[in-house]
Protein backbone atom coordinates (compact mmCIF):
# COMPACT_ATOMS: atom_id res chain seq x y z
CA UNK A 1 0.00 0.00 0.00
CA UNK A 2 2.55 2.42 -1.12
CA UNK A 3 5.27 1.52 1.39
CA UNK A 4 8.17 -1.78 1.05
CA UNK A 5 8.77 -4.27 3.51
CA UNK A 6 12.11 -5.77 4.50
CA UNK A 7 12.85 -9.45 5.38
CA UNK A 8 15.68 -10.82 6.63
CA UNK A 9 18.36 -12.61 4.02
CA UNK A 10 20.45 -15.37 4.80
CA UNK A 11 23.51 -13.94 5.65
CA UNK A 12 27.29 -15.52 5.73
CA UNK A 13 29.25 -15.99 8.38
CA UNK A 14 31.23 -12.76 10.03
CA UNK A 15 34.27 -12.31 10.66
CA UNK A 16 35.96 -11.41 13.65
CA UNK A 17 34.69 -7.87 14.61
CA UNK A 18 37.57 -5.30 15.57
CA UNK A 19 37.18 -2.43 18.00
CA UNK A 20 38.33 0.89 16.08
CA UNK A 21 40.70 3.05 17.76
CA UNK A 22 43.05 5.88 17.35
CA UNK A 23 46.32 6.19 16.62
CA UNK A 24 48.47 6.65 20.25
CA UNK A 25 49.77 10.48 20.60
CA UNK A 26 52.45 11.14 23.16
CA UNK A 27 51.37 13.67 24.69
CA UNK A 28 53.69 16.15 26.51
CA UNK A 29 55.79 15.77 29.42
CA UNK A 30 54.58 16.03 33.48
CA UNK A 31 56.30 17.22 35.87
CA UNK A 32 55.63 15.74 39.19
CA UNK A 33 54.19 19.08 40.68
CA UNK A 34 51.18 19.05 37.66
CA UNK A 35 47.98 19.19 38.45
CA UNK A 36 47.54 15.61 39.37
CA UNK A 37 43.81 15.63 40.56
CA UNK A 38 42.39 17.50 38.45
CA UNK A 39 43.55 15.69 35.48
CA UNK A 40 42.41 12.71 37.01
CA UNK A 41 38.94 13.95 37.50
CA UNK A 42 39.25 15.68 33.83
CA UNK A 43 40.23 11.88 32.41
CA UNK A 44 37.21 10.23 34.37
CA UNK A 45 34.78 12.56 32.70
CA UNK A 46 32.25 11.19 29.70
CA UNK A 47 33.18 12.72 26.41
CA UNK A 48 29.08 13.67 25.46
CA UNK A 49 30.96 14.51 21.53
CA UNK A 50 31.82 10.04 21.75
CA UNK A 51 30.11 8.20 24.35
CA UNK A 52 27.87 5.40 23.22
CA UNK A 53 24.72 5.20 24.76
CA UNK A 54 25.95 2.47 26.95
CA UNK A 55 28.78 4.98 28.59
CA UNK A 56 25.77 8.00 28.83
CA UNK A 57 23.81 5.87 30.73
CA UNK A 58 26.53 5.45 33.64
CA UNK A 59 25.73 9.20 34.34
CA UNK A 60 23.27 10.29 37.06
CA UNK A 61 19.63 10.55 35.96
CA UNK A 62 20.71 9.18 32.45
CA UNK A 63 18.45 6.85 31.19
CA UNK A 64 18.23 4.36 27.78
CA UNK A 65 16.01 7.00 26.43
CA UNK A 66 17.17 9.93 27.44
CA UNK A 67 20.79 8.28 25.96
CA UNK A 68 19.25 7.57 22.81
CA UNK A 69 17.73 11.13 22.34
CA UNK A 70 21.34 12.64 23.36
CA UNK A 71 23.23 10.28 20.29
CA UNK A 72 20.22 11.34 18.30
CA UNK A 73 20.53 15.55 19.46
CA UNK A 74 24.28 15.14 18.80
CA UNK A 75 24.27 13.57 15.09
CA UNK A 76 21.87 15.99 13.90
CA UNK A 77 23.76 19.10 15.08
CA UNK A 78 27.11 17.63 13.85
CA UNK A 79 28.86 17.85 17.56
CA UNK A 80 28.41 19.78 20.33
CA UNK A 81 30.48 22.39 21.13
CA UNK A 82 29.70 23.51 24.58
CA UNK A 83 28.12 21.69 27.69
CA UNK A 84 25.67 23.70 28.01
CA UNK A 85 24.34 23.16 23.90
CA UNK A 86 23.01 19.50 26.65
CA UNK A 87 20.53 21.42 28.06
CA UNK A 88 18.69 21.64 24.52
CA UNK A 89 18.29 17.85 24.30
CA UNK A 90 14.57 16.29 24.81
CA UNK A 91 14.15 15.41 28.29
CA UNK A 92 17.62 17.16 30.04
CA UNK A 93 16.72 20.64 30.30
CA UNK A 94 18.92 23.21 32.91
CA UNK A 95 18.38 20.98 35.82
CA UNK A 96 19.27 17.55 34.89
CA UNK A 97 22.76 18.96 33.53
CA UNK A 98 23.56 20.81 36.65
CA UNK A 99 23.70 17.25 38.17
CA UNK A 100 25.36 15.53 35.64
CA UNK A 101 27.90 18.66 34.76
CA UNK A 102 30.81 17.54 36.85
CA UNK A 103 30.98 14.47 35.28
CA UNK A 104 30.84 15.36 31.38
CA UNK A 105 32.84 16.95 29.29
CA UNK A 106 33.18 18.48 25.58
CA UNK A 107 36.15 16.93 23.74
CA UNK A 108 36.35 16.73 19.71
CA UNK A 109 37.69 13.61 18.03
CA UNK A 110 41.33 14.58 17.61
CA UNK A 111 41.85 16.48 20.38
CA UNK A 112 45.12 15.77 22.98
CA UNK A 113 45.42 12.15 23.69
CA UNK A 114 47.49 12.75 26.62
CA UNK A 115 45.78 12.40 29.79
CA UNK A 116 44.16 9.28 27.99
CA UNK A 117 46.94 7.36 26.78
CA UNK A 118 48.61 7.60 30.22
CA UNK A 119 47.17 4.82 33.05
CA UNK A 120 47.55 5.57 36.45
CA UNK A 121 50.97 3.87 37.10
CA UNK A 122 51.99 6.15 33.81
CA UNK A 123 51.25 8.84 36.02
CA UNK A 124 52.86 7.68 38.86
CA UNK A 125 56.17 7.28 37.39
CA UNK A 126 55.86 3.66 37.14
CA UNK A 127 57.17 1.53 34.53
CA UNK A 128 54.99 -1.74 34.56
CA UNK A 129 51.08 -1.64 33.16
CA UNK A 130 48.21 -2.57 35.13
CA UNK A 131 46.45 -5.09 33.06
CA UNK A 132 43.54 -4.54 35.26
CA UNK A 133 42.89 -1.05 34.01
CA UNK A 134 44.61 -0.45 30.45
CA UNK A 135 43.24 0.07 27.50
CA UNK A 136 42.84 -1.98 24.41
CA UNK A 137 45.11 0.92 22.47
CA UNK A 138 47.83 1.38 25.53
CA UNK A 139 48.04 -2.76 25.55
CA UNK A 140 48.86 -2.66 21.97
CA UNK A 141 51.15 -0.08 21.86
CA UNK A 142 53.23 -0.87 24.59
CA UNK A 143 53.24 -4.19 24.64
CA UNK A 144 53.29 -4.31 20.66
CA UNK A 145 51.05 -7.06 20.42
CA UNK A 146 48.00 -7.43 18.06
CA UNK A 147 44.85 -5.44 18.66
CA UNK A 148 42.86 -8.29 18.41
CA UNK A 149 44.79 -9.71 21.39
CA UNK A 150 44.28 -6.74 22.96
CA UNK A 151 41.14 -6.65 22.50
CA UNK A 152 40.80 -10.31 24.22
CA UNK A 153 42.46 -8.76 27.13
CA UNK A 154 40.02 -6.58 27.96
CA UNK A 155 37.09 -8.35 27.38
CA UNK A 156 38.58 -11.10 29.47
CA UNK A 157 38.53 -8.52 31.79
CA UNK A 158 35.41 -7.34 31.54
CA UNK A 159 33.27 -10.51 31.78
CA UNK A 160 35.50 -12.45 34.40
CA UNK A 161 36.35 -9.50 36.64
CA UNK A 162 40.06 -8.38 37.80
CA UNK A 163 43.27 -10.33 36.95
CA UNK A 164 44.32 -11.75 40.13
CA UNK A 165 47.70 -12.33 39.03
CA UNK A 166 50.20 -12.01 35.48
CA UNK A 167 49.60 -15.83 35.15
CA UNK A 168 45.51 -15.39 34.48
CA UNK A 169 46.58 -13.78 30.64
CA UNK A 170 47.02 -17.43 29.82
CA UNK A 171 43.55 -18.47 30.14
CA UNK A 172 42.91 -15.30 27.25
CA UNK A 173 42.40 -16.49 23.59
CA UNK A 174 45.71 -16.09 22.12
CA UNK A 175 47.94 -15.69 24.55
CA UNK A 176 50.88 -18.68 25.51
CA UNK A 177 53.21 -18.90 27.83
CA UNK A 178 55.93 -17.90 25.60
CA UNK A 179 54.14 -14.49 24.48
CA UNK A 180 53.28 -14.01 27.87
CA UNK A 181 57.63 -14.40 29.15
CA UNK A 182 58.41 -11.72 26.77
CA UNK A 183 56.02 -8.90 28.31
CA UNK A 184 55.80 -10.36 31.61
CA UNK A 185 58.41 -7.99 32.87
CA UNK A 186 56.44 -4.98 31.76
CA UNK A 187 53.38 -5.84 33.55
CA UNK A 188 51.63 -5.80 37.06
CA UNK A 189 48.34 -6.39 38.51
CA UNK A 190 48.80 -4.52 41.83
CA UNK A 191 45.35 -2.16 42.45
CA UNK A 192 45.44 0.07 45.67
CA UNK A 193 41.86 -0.92 46.21
CA UNK A 194 39.62 -3.85 44.32
CA UNK A 195 36.87 -3.13 41.53
CA UNK A 196 34.14 -4.93 40.81
CA UNK A 197 34.01 -5.40 36.67
CA UNK A 198 29.90 -5.17 36.99
CA UNK A 199 29.84 -1.71 38.68
CA UNK A 200 30.54 1.49 37.47
CA UNK A 201 32.58 4.60 39.54
CA UNK A 202 30.93 6.66 41.14
CA UNK A 203 31.74 10.64 40.80
CA UNK A 204 33.00 10.14 44.58
CA UNK A 205 35.33 7.83 43.69
CA UNK A 206 36.81 9.03 40.06
CA UNK A 207 39.74 11.64 41.50
CA UNK A 208 41.66 8.14 42.81
CA UNK A 209 41.42 5.00 41.32
CA UNK A 210 40.67 4.52 37.64
CA UNK A 211 38.29 1.85 36.72
CA UNK A 212 38.49 1.36 33.32
CA UNK A 213 34.98 1.30 31.73
CA UNK A 214 34.63 -1.14 29.01
CA UNK A 215 31.67 -0.42 26.11
CA UNK A 216 29.46 -2.79 26.02
CA UNK A 217 29.04 -1.28 22.16
CA UNK A 218 30.14 -4.37 19.71
CA UNK A 219 31.68 -6.38 22.15
CA UNK A 220 31.87 -9.74 20.60
CA UNK A 221 32.00 -12.71 22.84
CA UNK A 222 34.88 -15.46 22.35
CA UNK A 223 32.82 -18.73 22.12
CA UNK A 224 35.27 -20.65 24.42
CA UNK A 225 34.02 -17.87 27.22
CA UNK A 226 31.80 -19.84 29.31
CA UNK A 227 32.21 -19.36 33.29
CA UNK A 228 31.46 -15.54 33.03
CA UNK A 229 28.51 -13.84 35.14
CA UNK A 230 24.81 -14.63 33.08
CA UNK A 231 21.26 -14.28 34.26
CA UNK A 232 19.45 -15.70 36.87
CA UNK A 233 16.93 -17.62 35.81
CA UNK A 234 15.25 -20.97 36.43
CA UNK A 235 16.66 -24.01 34.44
CA UNK A 236 14.40 -24.36 31.30
CA UNK A 237 14.10 -27.39 29.36
CA UNK A 238 13.29 -26.77 25.47
CA UNK A 239 9.23 -26.11 25.18
CA UNK A 240 8.08 -29.47 23.40
CA UNK A 241 5.41 -27.76 20.53
CA UNK A 242 2.92 -29.90 22.31
CA UNK A 243 -0.36 -29.84 24.32
CA UNK A 244 -2.81 -32.23 25.48
CA UNK A 245 -0.83 -34.69 22.56
CA UNK A 246 -1.42 -32.17 19.69
CA UNK A 247 1.25 -29.89 18.05
CA UNK A 248 0.83 -25.97 18.72
CA UNK A 249 2.48 -22.65 18.19
CA UNK A 250 3.31 -20.13 20.70
CA UNK A 251 3.00 -16.36 19.04
CA UNK A 252 4.09 -13.22 21.56
CA UNK A 253 4.15 -9.75 21.70
CA UNK A 254 6.96 -7.89 23.29
CA UNK A 255 7.76 -4.22 23.63
CA UNK A 256 11.43 -3.31 23.24
CA UNK A 257 11.65 -0.63 23.86
CA UNK A 258 13.84 1.75 21.65
CA UNK A 259 15.66 -1.06 20.37
CA UNK A 260 18.43 0.26 18.69
CA UNK A 261 21.90 -0.72 17.41
CA UNK A 262 24.05 0.65 20.17
CA UNK A 263 21.00 -1.02 22.71
CA UNK A 264 21.12 -4.77 20.63
CA UNK A 265 24.86 -4.47 20.40
CA UNK A 266 24.80 -5.06 24.23
CA UNK A 267 25.58 -8.98 24.88
CA UNK A 268 23.27 -8.69 27.72
CA UNK A 269 20.12 -7.18 25.54
CA UNK A 270 20.93 -10.20 23.02
CA UNK A 271 21.39 -13.30 25.57
CA UNK A 272 17.83 -12.10 27.46
CA UNK A 273 15.79 -11.74 24.09
CA UNK A 274 17.35 -14.83 22.84
CA UNK A 275 17.10 -16.76 26.04
CA UNK A 276 13.36 -15.87 26.31
CA UNK A 277 12.35 -17.10 22.93
CA UNK A 278 13.70 -19.96 23.31
CA UNK A 279 13.06 -21.06 27.07
CA UNK A 280 9.58 -20.06 25.91
CA UNK A 281 9.08 -21.95 22.84
CA UNK A 282 7.82 -18.35 21.18
CA UNK A 283 8.12 -19.04 17.44
CA UNK A 284 6.62 -16.15 15.90
CA UNK A 285 6.85 -12.48 18.09
CA UNK A 286 5.46 -8.97 17.25
CA UNK A 287 7.98 -6.26 18.40
CA UNK A 288 7.37 -2.66 19.07
CA UNK A 289 9.69 0.38 19.19
CA UNK A 290 12.52 -0.79 16.42
CA UNK A 291 14.27 2.37 15.71
CA UNK A 292 16.56 0.36 13.06
CA UNK A 293 15.89 -2.44 10.84
CA UNK A 294 19.53 -3.85 11.53
CA UNK A 295 18.65 -4.94 15.20
CA UNK A 296 16.17 -7.53 13.73
CA UNK A 297 18.95 -8.97 12.04
CA UNK A 298 21.59 -9.03 14.47
CA UNK A 299 18.65 -11.22 16.77
CA UNK A 300 18.35 -13.29 13.47
CA UNK A 301 21.87 -14.26 13.61
CA UNK A 302 22.55 -13.97 16.77
CA UNK A 303 19.75 -17.28 17.53
CA UNK A 304 21.03 -18.96 14.53
CA UNK A 305 24.62 -18.34 14.72
CA UNK A 306 25.64 -17.00 18.51
CA UNK A 307 28.52 -15.53 19.92
CA UNK A 308 26.72 -15.77 23.30
CA UNK A 309 27.85 -18.74 25.24
CA UNK A 310 24.42 -19.57 27.19
CA UNK A 311 22.89 -19.09 23.74
CA UNK A 312 25.51 -21.58 21.85
CA UNK A 313 25.25 -23.90 24.77
CA UNK A 314 21.01 -23.85 24.57
CA UNK A 315 20.39 -27.53 23.83
CA UNK A 316 17.17 -27.64 21.99
CA UNK A 317 16.54 -26.24 18.09
CA UNK A 318 17.82 -22.60 17.79
CA UNK A 319 15.42 -22.47 14.79
CA UNK A 320 15.72 -20.52 11.44
CA UNK A 321 14.49 -16.75 11.65
CA UNK A 322 13.11 -14.29 9.52
CA UNK A 323 11.63 -11.00 9.97
CA UNK A 324 9.28 -8.23 7.95
CA UNK A 325 9.05 -4.38 9.00
CA UNK A 326 8.49 -1.58 7.25
CA UNK A 327 10.91 0.44 5.03
CA UNK A 328 11.02 3.76 6.34
CA UNK A 329 11.45 6.45 3.97
CA UNK A 330 14.87 7.88 3.40
CA UNK A 331 16.48 9.48 6.60
CA UNK A 332 13.85 8.21 8.85
CA UNK A 333 16.30 6.04 10.33
CA UNK A 334 18.35 8.89 11.43
CA UNK A 335 15.27 10.50 13.02
CA UNK A 336 14.85 7.38 14.98
CA UNK A 337 11.13 6.81 13.92
CA UNK A 338 9.55 3.71 15.61
CA UNK A 339 8.11 0.54 13.62
CA UNK A 340 6.68 -2.71 14.38
CA UNK A 341 8.01 -5.55 13.29
CA UNK A 342 7.46 -9.60 13.35
CA UNK A 343 10.02 -12.44 13.94
CA UNK A 344 9.09 -16.04 13.30
CA UNK A 345 11.16 -19.14 13.17
CA UNK A 346 10.76 -20.75 10.01
CA UNK A 347 11.56 -24.27 11.54
CA UNK A 348 8.60 -24.54 12.97
CA UNK A 349 6.52 -24.63 9.80
CA UNK A 350 5.40 -21.01 10.01
CA UNK A 351 4.91 -19.55 6.49
CA UNK A 352 4.23 -16.18 5.88
CA UNK A 353 2.19 -15.54 2.86
CA UNK A 354 1.80 -11.44 2.95
CA UNK A 355 2.69 -8.64 5.09
CA UNK A 356 1.19 -5.44 4.64
CA UNK A 357 1.21 -1.97 6.00
CA UNK A 358 -2.40 -0.34 7.79
CA UNK A 359 -0.80 3.49 6.63
CA UNK A 360 -3.63 4.35 4.79
CA UNK A 361 -6.62 3.01 6.96
CA UNK A 362 -4.48 5.47 9.81
CA UNK A 363 -4.40 8.70 7.88
CA UNK A 364 -4.39 11.65 10.22
CA UNK A 365 -6.26 14.98 9.60
CA UNK A 366 -3.01 16.78 9.16
CA UNK A 367 -1.33 14.80 6.99
CA UNK A 368 1.38 12.74 9.06
CA UNK A 369 2.30 9.48 9.87
CA UNK A 370 0.86 8.05 12.88
CA UNK A 371 3.05 6.92 15.83
CA UNK A 372 3.61 3.55 14.72
CA UNK A 373 2.12 2.13 11.51
CA UNK A 374 0.37 -1.06 12.13
CA UNK A 375 1.49 -4.08 10.26
CA UNK A 376 -1.30 -7.02 9.30
CA UNK A 377 0.75 -9.94 8.81
CA UNK A 378 -0.88 -13.43 7.25
CA UNK A 379 0.73 -16.63 8.40
CA UNK A 380 0.15 -20.16 8.13
CA UNK A 381 1.27 -22.74 10.11
CA UNK A 382 -0.29 -26.60 9.13
CA UNK A 383 -3.92 -25.91 8.60
CA UNK A 384 -4.07 -23.18 10.53
CA UNK A 385 -4.40 -19.85 9.03
CA UNK A 386 -3.23 -16.92 11.16
CA UNK A 387 -3.87 -12.95 10.47
CA UNK A 388 -1.81 -10.97 12.83
CA UNK A 389 -1.89 -6.86 13.14
CA UNK A 390 0.55 -5.86 15.22
CA UNK A 391 0.15 -2.42 16.85
CA UNK A 392 1.65 0.19 18.97
CA UNK A 393 -1.21 2.09 19.66
CA UNK A 394 -0.33 4.75 22.57
CA UNK A 395 3.31 7.25 22.51
CA UNK A 396 3.74 7.31 25.87
CA UNK A 397 4.60 10.57 27.28
CA UNK A 398 7.91 10.04 28.68
CA UNK A 399 9.62 8.15 25.76
CA UNK A 400 10.62 10.87 23.97
CA UNK A 401 10.93 9.16 20.48
CA UNK A 402 10.65 11.29 17.36
CA UNK A 403 7.27 11.43 16.15
CA UNK A 404 5.51 13.91 12.98
CA UNK A 405 2.42 13.53 15.32
CA UNK A 406 1.29 14.58 19.18
CA UNK A 407 1.41 12.53 21.86
CA UNK A 408 -2.48 10.41 21.41
CA UNK A 409 -3.95 7.60 21.52
CA UNK A 410 -4.99 6.01 18.14
CA UNK A 411 -8.98 5.97 17.97
CA UNK A 412 -9.21 1.72 17.88
CA UNK A 413 -12.04 2.43 15.36
CA UNK A 414 -9.27 2.89 12.39
CA UNK A 415 -9.25 -0.49 12.61
CA UNK A 416 -12.88 -1.42 12.30
CA UNK A 417 -12.52 -2.11 8.42
CA UNK A 418 -10.54 -5.21 9.64
CA UNK A 419 -12.05 -6.40 12.18
CA UNK A 420 -15.07 -8.36 9.98
CA UNK A 421 -12.52 -8.80 6.86
CA UNK A 422 -10.33 -10.81 8.49
CA UNK A 423 -10.94 -14.59 9.89
CA UNK A 424 -8.57 -16.27 12.49
CA UNK A 425 -7.57 -12.80 13.27
CA UNK A 426 -4.94 -11.79 16.42
CA UNK A 427 -4.61 -8.37 17.14
CA UNK A 428 -1.42 -7.97 19.54
CA UNK A 429 1.18 -5.62 20.87
CA UNK A 430 0.99 -1.89 22.95
CA UNK A 431 -2.14 -0.52 23.35
CA UNK A 432 -0.79 1.51 25.63
CA UNK A 433 -4.62 1.15 27.44
CA UNK A 434 -5.83 -1.53 30.38
CA UNK A 435 -8.15 -4.00 28.95
CA UNK A 436 -11.47 -3.43 30.52
CA UNK A 437 -11.13 0.45 29.08
CA UNK A 438 -13.95 1.49 26.79
CA UNK A 439 -11.41 2.03 23.61
CA UNK A 440 -11.88 -1.64 23.25
CA UNK A 441 -15.82 -1.66 23.66
CA UNK A 442 -15.30 -1.72 19.48
CA UNK A 443 -13.35 -5.47 19.48
CA UNK A 444 -15.56 -6.57 22.48
CA UNK A 445 -18.43 -5.80 19.74
CA UNK A 446 -16.72 -7.76 17.43
CA UNK A 447 -16.48 -11.44 19.60
CA UNK A 448 -12.87 -10.52 20.38
CA UNK A 449 -11.30 -11.90 23.68
CA UNK A 450 -7.76 -10.54 25.19
CA UNK A 451 -5.75 -13.05 26.96
CA UNK A 452 -4.48 -10.86 29.72
CA UNK A 453 -6.82 -9.75 32.39
CA UNK A 454 -6.81 -6.16 33.89
CA UNK A 455 -5.36 -7.16 36.82
CA UNK A 456 -2.68 -9.05 35.53
CA UNK A 457 0.03 -6.29 34.90
CA UNK A 458 2.50 -5.91 31.85
CA UNK A 459 5.46 -3.65 32.81
CA UNK A 460 8.24 -4.53 35.12
CA UNK A 461 11.27 -2.27 36.28
CA UNK A 462 13.85 -3.08 38.57
CA UNK A 463 12.65 -1.22 41.46
CA UNK A 464 9.16 -2.49 40.96
CA UNK A 465 9.28 -6.06 39.74
CA UNK A 466 5.33 -6.65 39.94
CA UNK A 467 4.64 -3.87 37.86
CA UNK A 468 0.95 -2.06 38.04
CA UNK A 469 -0.17 -1.73 34.69
CA UNK A 470 -1.64 -3.95 32.35
CA UNK A 471 -0.94 -2.11 28.59
CA UNK A 472 0.42 -5.29 26.58
CA UNK A 473 -2.49 -7.87 25.42
CA UNK A 474 -2.86 -10.19 22.91
CA UNK A 475 -6.97 -10.03 20.85
CA UNK A 476 -8.05 -12.77 19.27
CA UNK A 477 -11.85 -13.34 17.32
CA UNK A 478 -14.22 -15.83 17.83
CA UNK A 479 -12.77 -18.27 14.58
CA UNK A 480 -9.92 -18.86 16.62
CA UNK A 481 -11.84 -19.68 19.79
CA UNK A 482 -11.75 -23.52 18.95
CA UNK A 483 -7.94 -23.46 18.12
CA UNK A 484 -6.90 -21.58 21.81
CA UNK A 485 -5.65 -23.78 24.26
CA UNK A 486 -6.25 -21.47 27.09
CA UNK A 487 -2.53 -21.33 27.87
CA UNK A 488 -1.10 -17.64 27.96
CA UNK A 489 1.36 -15.80 30.14
CA UNK A 490 3.24 -13.20 31.15
CA UNK A 491 6.71 -13.25 31.50
CA UNK A 492 9.17 -11.99 34.16
CA UNK A 493 12.12 -14.31 34.83
CA UNK A 494 15.09 -13.68 32.82
CA UNK A 495 14.33 -10.30 31.80
CA UNK A 496 17.75 -8.57 33.55
CA UNK A 497 21.44 -8.64 32.77
CA UNK A 498 24.24 -8.42 34.88
CA UNK A 499 25.84 -6.46 31.40
CA UNK A 500 23.27 -4.26 31.19
CA UNK A 501 23.24 -0.99 33.11
CA UNK A 502 20.92 0.65 35.19
CA UNK A 503 21.97 3.88 36.69
CA UNK A 504 25.03 3.80 38.52
CA UNK A 505 25.10 0.42 38.81
CA UNK A 506 24.87 -3.63 36.56
CA UNK A 507 22.22 -5.40 36.16
CA UNK A 508 19.60 -3.34 34.85
CA UNK A 509 16.24 -4.65 32.29
CA UNK A 510 15.32 -4.87 28.45
CA UNK A 511 12.69 -3.21 28.47
CA UNK A 512 10.02 -1.78 31.22
CA UNK A 513 7.10 -4.09 28.69
CA UNK A 514 7.20 -7.65 29.72
CA UNK A 515 6.82 -10.55 26.73
CA UNK A 516 3.20 -11.47 26.79
CA UNK A 517 2.37 -15.16 25.40
CA UNK A 518 -0.42 -17.04 23.99
CA UNK A 519 -0.84 -20.33 22.05
CA UNK A 520 -3.19 -22.27 19.48
CA UNK A 521 -3.65 -25.56 18.13
CA UNK A 522 -2.30 -25.67 14.54
CA UNK A 523 -4.08 -28.81 13.35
Amino acid sequence: MGYQLSCHRPQCDPGPQHLKGRKRQKGPDLSATCSFAHNLAAHHRVNINTASEEELMTLQGINRTLAHNIVLYRRVIGGFRKIEDMALVTGVGATKLQLIRPEICVRGRDSSQSMENLSTFDLLSSTKLNINITSEKQLTASLRITKDLARCIVCHRTVHGPFKNVDDLLQVMGMDESLLSTIRSKLTVTLPRPISSHSCVRLEDRPGQISSYYSLQNLSLNPRIRDRPSLIRPPAEAFTGTFDGKKVVRIGTWNLQSLTLDKVNNPGVREVICLTLLENGIKLLAIQEVLHEDVLDKMCLELEKPTIATVQEWTGDRGRWKYVVLDTSQGQEKQGVERVAFLWDTNSGLELERAVSLEKLLEQDNGHQPYSQPLLGRFKMGVLPLNLINVHLQAKQDTGIVSDIPHQSLQMDMLRAHLADQKQLVILGHFGLQPNAIEFNILRENHFQHCVPSDVFTNISCRNKNGDVAQDNIWWNEHLQTASTGRWGVIRQGLSSPWIPNGWKWGGIVSQHCPVWMEFFID
